[in-house]
């Protein structure tokens, strides 16, 4: 490194404090509660090459430390000063953006007509158009449907700003008075960091400026080889599900085997699901993109709390992503579920390295992040009005040290803070109930997880829309480590007016209610670790006495026996002494739900059929995925022989099939192609 090592270091908690300013300017100056209470929002100081140096630790979304930008960077030839560039396309951009409802904006900054950096911001916008009010429903299968798509164009120019392009953008959302709003914050604080960097550049000179901002990522980056050095070497397998993708009722699969060797690590998903024809793709243009590897920042800071967060903290990690996989889907896929998919393969890769480091991952959280968007006739009769209630989570999972946090999974993304009710109430036609914790939710463990949230409103307008885009784990629970229990299951409830019962209902795509009827979504919680009967008795107690869990949820998950609020010490040794066992339990407790879908969807089964359907043209996997799927559940489900013969055999039935009706010829068409 050239920069002495004390003025690194202050220069290094100077780039954090900066970006800070930068983000607590956007949140302050916000125009929507989803910005200025909610905080879904990101800034960043960014060298010229689109690795981003100066991330900060207080205030915005955890996961995009290592959002690489060069591509973005690269679509102009030539920046002024005073220009600041608008793009919100994952597609053209390069991945910066992953959805179209995070509009992202930076700035160049020159010293004496040099470009030394760029300032970078993005918020979530509440609607950027598309065929439903918030932009995001899981039903879509075209990006085209999600809204405006906008690339990289400068919206300024030399500081004047291009007032036909803000024309056409707000033309195309439901809201503009709330997207100018929050544009207007994020651009101030692109000014706000710039003005930074130059009193920087000013104190300490250009060349100690430049040079730091490269010696930190190379600082970062070998204090995260030296963690790397520390995991065991060798290959690391685990798979996880979405429920479904909405439009079909088949699981989404995800596969990962992460390899680490010396320093580095790398992750494969080869076997994970084609793309889908519906909003749970995501885009990661090939790179090893936030969403398919951020939770390995947290295990990273969990190890060396001290590693400054910069792009240098995944330079030593490299992907294998499979194009047209749904974690790296190929134009004009829908992509705004994104978040739901990012989740989930985190448990898949957290999953894997618990088999390397179980004393340091814990078991998985519930999976879930819900924006809950509502909305309702517009008072004035035109158009609609759009808010999210609340951004639900679940609980983490348990640890080999302690217990779970309620309500906080997922943790990279704890930013996100839940609204005052009585923002919410003010905002939006709705009465809120219960919003708390979910009681006896958490995974029983020597160490519980997390309990997840119940969150309970009536509509008071009609026609309304409620999209609760993210609710997962209704199908497979969160699973538990060394003993410790599933997490409970999601569940979506509705009742509707005038009806006194709930029913339960599956993943909502846009939810239609009006005057009096009631919306009940309870988040799951986090998986436990270590056997339950190992528990601490009094533990248990204190979580009856909090509410967290139920005394006969303590008596049938930990063998606790509690009566009038008291610990019965001899009822409790009796009890547990009775289900005692010293079989050694499997290091991942799957669930019930899980373990009888694999008893079909087996390993070896499992890669006869996606290599079959990877063997395929892209047009055709989705649709041909779907019937072989329903096909081998159907043979299942009446007792013949479902094995990987007939699924060979379905296929070449398939085959026959499809050429009587005529589709042969468009198959060898595009096989050819």
């Amino acid at each position: 490194m050239r920069t002495n090592p004390v003025v690194l270091e202050m220069l290094m908690q100077r780039f954090r404090s900066v970006a800070e300013e930068m983000g607590y300017s956007v949140q302050r100056t916000g125009y929507t509660a989803f910005v200025n209470e909610t905080a879904d929002l990101g800034v960043a100081l960014v060298t010229p090459k689109g690795e981003i140096f100066g991330y900060p630790n207080g205030i915005g979304i955890s996961t995009f430390v290592n959002l690489d930008m060069s591509d973005a960077f690269g679509a102009f030839d030539h920046y002024d000063e005073g220009d600041i560039v608008i793009t919100n396309d994952p597609y053209t951009s390069g991945g910066m953006s992953s959805h179209l409802p995070d509009v992202n904006v930076f700035r160049p900054v020159f010293h004496n007509g040099e470009l030394v950096c760029f300032t970078f911001a993005y918020v979530h916008s509440t609607d950027v158009g598309g065929n439903v009010a918030g932009s995001l429903t899981p039903s879509n299968y075209e990006v085209f449907q999600e809204g405006i798509r906008i690339p990289p164009i400068k919206l300024y120019k030399k500081d004047v700003a291009n007032e036909d392009v803000l024309k056409l953008i707000m033309n195309n959302v439901r809201v503009p008075a709330d997207n100018w709003g929050d544009l207007r914050a994020m651009i101030t604080a692109l000014r706000v960091g710039e003005r930074r960097v130059h009193e920087l550049i000013e104190r300490y000179g250009r060349d100690t400026f430049l040079s730091a901002m490269q010696d930190c990522l190379a600082y970062t980056e070998t204090r995260v080889r030296e963690q790397i050095r520390r995991i065991p070497p060798g290959t690391y397998r685990f798979h996880d599900y979405l429920d479904d993708d909405v439009a079909s009722e088949v699981p989404v699969r995800l596969e990962v085997a992460v390899t680490v060797s010396g320093d580095s690590m790398h992750l494969d998903f080869t076997g994970t699901d084609p793309q889908l024809k519906s909003a749970f793709n995501l885009y990661s243009a090939s790179k090893p993109h936030p969403w398919l590897i951020y939770k390995l920042m947290s295990l990273f800071i969990t190890m060396d709390p001290g590693i400054p967060l910069n792009s240098g903290m995944m330079r030593p990690v490299s992907v294998t992503a499979p194009v047209g996989s749904v974690v790296n889907c190929v134009f004009p896929a829908a992509i705004g579920l994104r978040t739901t998919m990012g989740v989930r393969l985190q448990d898949a890769v957290m999953g894997a390295l618990a088999q390397a480091l179980p004393e340091i991952v814990p078991a998985a959280g519930s999976g879930t992040i819900v924006p809950v968007v509502f909305a309702e006739p517009s008072p004035t009769g035109r158009g609609v009005e759009v808010n999210v209630l609340e951004p639900l989570s679940g609980g983490t999972g348990g640890g080999s040290q302690s217990d779970g946090l309620h309500a906080r999974d997922v943790v990279d993304l704890a930013n996100l803070r839940n609204s005052p009710l009585e923002t919410v109430e003010s905002k939006s036609s709705t009465r809120v109930f219960i919003y708390g914790l979910r009681p006896d939710s958490a995974g029983a463990g020597k160490f519980r997880g997390g309990c997840g949230v119940v969150f309970e409103f009536e509509v008071l307008a009609p026609d309304c829309v409620i999209i609760a885009r993210g609710m997962e784990r209704l199908r497979f629970q969160p699973w538990g480590l060394l003993g410790g229990a599933c997490g409970a299951f999601g569940r979506i409830e509705v009742k509707r007016s005038g009806s006194d019962h709930f029913e339960q209902v599956h993943k909502a795509d846009a939810l239609r209610a009006s005057v009096g009827d009631v919306i009940r979504l309870s988040t799951a919680g986090g998986g436990g670790y270590g056997d339950p009967l190992e528990r601490d008795a009094q533990k248990v107690l204190d979580d009856v006495l909090n509410g967290f869990v139920t005394v006969a949820g303590a008596e049938r998950d930990y063998g606790v026996v509690i009566r009038n609020r008291l610990l019965d010490t001899a009822a409790t040794v009796k009890l547990r002494a009775s289900r005692k066992s010293t079989a050694v339990p499997p290091l991942h407790t799957l669930g019930n739900a899980r373990l009888a879908y694999e008893t079909l969807w087996n390993p070896e089964m499992w890669q006869a059929f996606v290599t079959l359907i990877y063997s395929l043209p892209l047009p055709l996997r989705y649709e041909i995925r779907g019937r072989l799927w329903r096909e081998m559940e159907a043979r299942r489900g009446d007792g013949r022989t479902a094995d990987i013969a007939a699924l060979e055999q379905a296929w070449r039935d398939m085959e026959v099939r499809m050429a009587k009706s005529g589709v042969a010829p468009v198959v060898k068409k595009a096989l050819a192609a």
